[in-house]
């Protein structure tokens, strides 16, 4: 076990997080002290003064004045023997990868209860970081057997100057060197490695070595040094197991200490081999006595046939794995009140990818057992389903536990009467809702503390005295009592108290049941409340706070003081509560306005203005000064994630404009004009900060506005033009189409890209006009390429959300083909995916319509939204577009690569064509080729380009270079970052007839399989940024059709098992290898791939 550091210097700007930090560790870890700092430069400050004292140091990631790596870099730069843990509540990869790269020695994301974990992370990297200290400083122990005084003084001066790690201690014959190793192998030497000279007095080094290894049982490695010797020495030498034979030739010391490290490793892989098939053994043992259960099955159409079951299902459940693998054994053992729900469920599972469902199941004896199957569902390249994965886990006795809690809960939580349950000293441990409905308390606020603090006053010591005798004498108490909800009301209630007993009838709790007796007069003053305060948050509407500003202003004109106004305004919420629904996003208001008030002090106002939308008032002669701090501190309580009720976490960041009485307005209307205006400077900024009011923000609103106007005079002006960007074919590398992408030439300003305009344009409604223009000059510049005698170029153009909902988009189309007299089909229609599930029906509909005119519809942006697929199958679209966020990581992202191939496989199946946008690397290139894409568009070709540019391309023919690797060649990829092994390996494989690629890295291993056939791959573990387990990972789910192996001298059972397990390697190899063992394991695995893997994926090409 770990030790946890004595002393951390904990690095935390979040008081309440150091606060759950130290109070954890003083639970966990009670004799570690922690000194606590809030800001990078205190931190550097502290270990300048001295870091003697520390083990370790735990760092958050955002801090005020710089980030925890910068501590970090400071601390490695600088060598100090100090572990480092960094802590974040960011939790993401890129985080996590930067924290490790640049030193850490582990890392921990804000999480769950993340702080019980602290102490065993700490004593974890504690362990880690000296292990590697100790490693890489740690000298290497020779016992040097040499009799010949000038070979020892030049070995010994060699290794001081070139070697010096090595640390020799020199003995003049064989019996020194056994008198100074133990005489048995439970004893540990004190030396790492013997060197010693063949020709020793008396014993030579050959019967040393024969008493060390024989006798002794000693697992030192040996190098034998010899000026002369035959090939019987050798061959001895080689019978003993000596790691290595050095002659004395001229410059043989120049490679000795090599030597010497070589054969450490050989001692040292000797030993981590036999650790690794203890280990195996003992993984075999714990995989046999696990309760899970585990299975695959094979996909036939419809039917899922049972096609393996782990062994342990027979001391589980009772059954012969071979019994469980006929035909129809689950469905006869399902419960039958369970089978039908449960077979629909599966079907959904053909769709859905994944399933996890419970149900009853008998086993062999006949008793019904709860199961929880958690079933996945695996595809091939083309996305058909190929198999599916699950496993069983017992759930019997949670089930019977959960029932009994699930009544218990539902008769106490469905009461509307207040129910609360203490310990015999009076200290409440629980209340139900209905308590906290009356009361007004919540839960957390009424458990821990005596219900005397619901006392009204009302009445006197004898009451409760009286009502205590009779709960005690007999057991329970009922009347009337008045008490005091949070809000300070006094309202009157029927109570009955009773006594709980335990299972010896001796008192263990009591119970009080109450019911509100005045709700009616709470309902007839909450209609009042309703009128002035916010229903959700209870704070005060918009009408209350006018009338609480002017009385402010008022107040402030009299006493010659100012007033500050704040509205804060949460950036993109609209998205963040249509993902998590309308209940989350009304439980996330709540807990932003509850921190809102708690910054706040009791004499400034808040009150909620819109869905989104709060104002503060703040009052007094510091109002001004005050109002920015202030804003400050609301924008970073908001910082910290919120968890909602169903685990969620959610951000609700945002943007604070600042207004001060008198100087920027003098009016409640002006005073909160003002304030807005400067939230909206904030919003334009990006959000999460604060404005505050200036002259300028009236001038940007009239920027605005001329912006608005002029954009109104685009069309008549001739402002506006089109710029075309090629789409090519797949197959040819031809240009077969092109997509209009508008372009805005402002006078005075230049060309602006449409992300800077076509957001006023929606917001103003003038998108529908220009979409009519964008139509119009498409179908003019097809007829004037036509007329220029170009081929025919087909040209998309997109339509907007308001463009589509308006009822002229059909006559536009009709009129602007028929104007310039263009062929319908040379014209195609963008629509995105989710304008048309706005209204489906009327969208499909509008398609109709548009198809009977003959153009083309393309449905752009595919995937990022929410089709239906009974929709998508309804939409008459000729074809669909892969959004440029998955063709970003398709060569290395399964899941990217796996929605892009979905998309292809399902559009074919749909007998429609695909277009991939963004393509800008040959490896996307070639990954989108080799799984069926039909077009391209992207950098990697073309940017968009002006009409004349275009069709000077057209003239000259540009077209995409493709080019087609043999697929009949056996062709083998090795990854590796060590380019001495690549070359060993393909020194090994000359003359065999691989075609043999290499990559250093696994991100170059993906490049070359994104664009060439590989039939088997060979992969490093221990690799820097991606691991061999992971890279091959990856390729399963990307390129399945491939014999993947591994080979490494360092152990990582645990990830190498369970890629083992997911079918993610085929084989693993260890270093260092027999070049015959590998050439066989390679034949073996082409011998595979073209009995096995070429078989099955060319009948599911079927």
């Amino acid at each position: 076990m770990h030790t946890v550091p004595s002393r951390i210097l904990f690095l935390e700007d979040n008081s309440a997080d150091a606060d759950l930090g130290r109070r954890a560790l003083a639970r966990s870890a009670p004799d570690t002290t922690v000194e606590i700092v809030t800001t990078v430069g205190a931190a550097i400050e502290r270990l300048q003064a001295g870091a003697a004292d520390l083990e370790a140091i735990l760092a958050d990631l955002k801090l005020p004045d710089g980030s925890g790596l910068d501590l970090l870099a400071h601390v490695r730069g600088r060598g100090l023997p100090l572990a480092f843990v960094v802590l974040t509540g960011s939790g993401d990869e890129a985080s996590a990868l930067a924290a490790l790269k640049a030193g850490a020695d582990d890392y921990l994301c804000k999480h769950g209860h993340y702080a019980d974990r602290l102490a065993r992370v700490l004593a974890g990297a504690l362990n880690r970081f000296r292990s590697d200290f100790a490693r890489k400083g740690r000298l290497v122990r020779v016992l040097y057997a040499e009799h010949n005084r000038f070979d020892i003084d030049l070995t010994l001066r060699h290794f001081a100057e070139h070697a010096p790690l090595f640390r020799l201690e020199v003995v003049g014959s064989g019996e020194e060197v056994l008198a100074h190793l133990p005489e048995h192998a439970d004893d540990a030497p004190d030396y790492d490695l013997l060197l010693l000279d063949y020709q020793l007095p008396a014993l030579n080094a050959l019967e040393v070595a024969k008493t060390v290894r024989d006798q002794r049982g000693l697992e030192l490695p040996i190098v034998l040094v010899t000026g002369h010797g035959g090939e019987d020495v050798v061959a001895a030498a080689l019978r003993l197991g000596l790691e290595d034979y050095v002659i004395k030739k001229e410059g043989y010391l120049d490679g000795l200490p090599a030597i010497l490290e070589s054969a450490l490793k050989q001692a040292q892989l000797r030993r981590e081999q036999a650790s690794l098939r203890q280990t195996s053994t003992r993984m075999a043992h714990l995989l046999s006595a696990s309760p899970t259960i585990l299975y695959a099955l094979r996909v036939d159409g419809t039917r899922l046939l049972p096609a393996w079951i782990s062994d342990n299902i027979s001391r589980v459940m009772g059954f012969p794995p071979a019994e469980c693998l006929a035909p129809g054994w689950w469905t006869t053992h399902l419960h039958v009140d369970d089978r039908k729900r449960v077979l629909n469920g599966q079907a959904r599972l053909l769709v859905e990818g994944s399933l996890t469902h419970e149900y009853r199941f008998h086993d062999s004896t006949g008793a019904v057992r709860w199961l929880r199957d958690d079933m996945r569902l695996l595809r091939d390249a083309k996305g058909q389903p190929v198999e599916v994965i699950g496993s069983w886990n017992d759930l019997s006795a949670e089930h019977a536990f959960r029932e009994r809690q699930r009544l218990q809960a539902t008769a106490l939580d469905s009461t509307r009467d207040g129910v609360i349950i203490t310990d015999l000293t009076g200290e409440i441990i629980s209340v139900n809702p209905g308590f906290c409905e009356i009361t007004a308390y919540a839960a957390s606020e009424a458990i821990g503390r005596n219900p005397r603090f619901l006392q009204s006053g009302r009445h006197d010591r004898p009451f409760y005295q009286a009502m205590w005798a009779s709960l005690v004498q007999t057991g329970h108490w009922q009347g009337e009592v008045w008490n005091r909800r949070a809000d300070g009301e006094i309202y009157l209630q029927w109570a009955t108290l009773s006594v709980v007993r335990d299972e010896q009838g001796r008192p263990s709790h009591y119970v009080g049941v109450f019911t509100d007796l005045t709700k009616l007069k709470r309902s007839q003053e909450q209609v009042e409340r309703l009128a002035h305060y916010d229903p959700l948050t209870g704070l005060p509407n918009r009408l209350l706070l006018r009338s609480l500003l002017q009385h402010g202003l008022d107040r402030a004109q009299r006493e010659d003081g100012k007033t500050a106004v704040l509205i804060v305004n949460l950036d993109h919420f609209k998205e963040v509560n249509e993902s998590l629904g309308h209940a989350l996003g009304d439980e996330l208001l709540l807990a932003v306005s509850a921190r809102l008030r708690a910054r706040l002090r009791q004499e400034d106002t808040l009150g909620r203005l819109a869905a989104d939308e709060f104002a503060v008032v703040l009052e007094g002669r510091q109002a001004a000064e005050h109002a920015e701090s202030t804003a400050r501190d609301l924008l970073a309580i908001l910082a910290a994630p919120f968890v909602l009720a169903d685990g969620h976490e959610a951000y609700a960041r945002a943007s604070v404009g600042v207004s001060v009485f008198p100087q920027d307005a003098t009016t409640t209307n002006d005073l909160l004009r003002s304030a807005t205006a400067a939230m909206h400077r904030a919003k334009d900024r990006g959000g999460n900060q604060y404005a505050l009011y200036t002259g300028e923000l009236g001038q940007g609103a009239l920027e605005r506005l001329e912006t608005e106007n002029a954009l109104r005079r685009v069309l008549s002006q001739g402002e506006l033009l089109l710029h075309y960007q090629p789409k090519l074919d797949l197959g040819s590398g031809l240009i077969v189409g092109a997509e209009a992408l508008l372009r805005w030439q402002r006078p005075g300003v230049g060309l602006v890209p449409p992300g800077s305009f076509i957001p006023l344009a929606e917001r103003s409604g003038l998108i529908v006009p220009i979409g009519a223009w964008v139509i119009d000059e498409a179908c003019r510049q097809i007829r004037a390429w036509t007329e220029a005698g170009l081929p025919a170029v087909k040209v998309a153009v997109n339509v907007s959300a308001r463009q589509f909902a308006s009822n002229e988009l059909e006559s536009v189309v009709a009129g602007a083909l028929s104007r310039h007299g263009v062929d319908p089909r040379m014209l195609e229609l963008e629509l995105t995916e989710s304008m048309l599930m706005a209204a489906p029906d009327q969208a499909i509909e509008r398609l109709l319509r548009l198809r009977a005119i003959g153009v083309g519809l393309s449905l752009d942006d595919f995937g990022t939204g929410y089709s239906s697929l009974s929709y998508l199958s309804r939409f008459p679209v000729d074809e669909l577009k892969i959004d440029r966020s998955f063709v970003n990581d398709i060569v290395t992202d399964p899941k990217a690569a796996n929605i892009a191939t979905s998309v292809i496989a399902l559009a074919h199946r749909m007998q429609l064509k695909v277009v991939a946008e963004g393509v800008e690397t040959e490896a996307q290139l070639g990954y989108l080729r080799r799984n069926g894409c039909d077009q391209m568009q992207g950098y990697l070709f073309s940017a968009a380009v002006a009409a004349d540019e275009f069709a000077r391309l057209i003239v000259q023919g540009a077209s995409l270079a493709i080019s087609d690797a043999p697929s009949d060649v056996r062709t083998l990829l090795v990854v590796d970052d060590e380019p001495n092994i690549l070359s060993a390996i393909r020194r090994v494989l000359r003359g065999q007839g691989y075609r043999v690629l290499t990559a250093a890295s696994g991100h170059e291993g993906l490049e070359l399989l994104a664009s060439n056939e590989v039939q088997v791959i060979l992969s490093d573990q221990r690799m820097p940024q991606m691991s061999g387990t992971e890279f091959l990972g990856r390729v399963k789910l990307l390129h399945p059709d491939t014999v993947r192996l591994v080979i490494s001298g360092y152990t990582q059972l645990d990830s190498i098992i369970d890629a083992v397990n997911q079918g993610s390697i085929y084989k693993f190899l260890t270093k260092p290898w027999e070049e015959s063992q590998l050439r066989e394991h390679l034949r073996d695995a082409f011998a595979y791939y073209e009995a096995i893997v070429k078989p099955r994926s060319s009948g599911q090409r079927v």
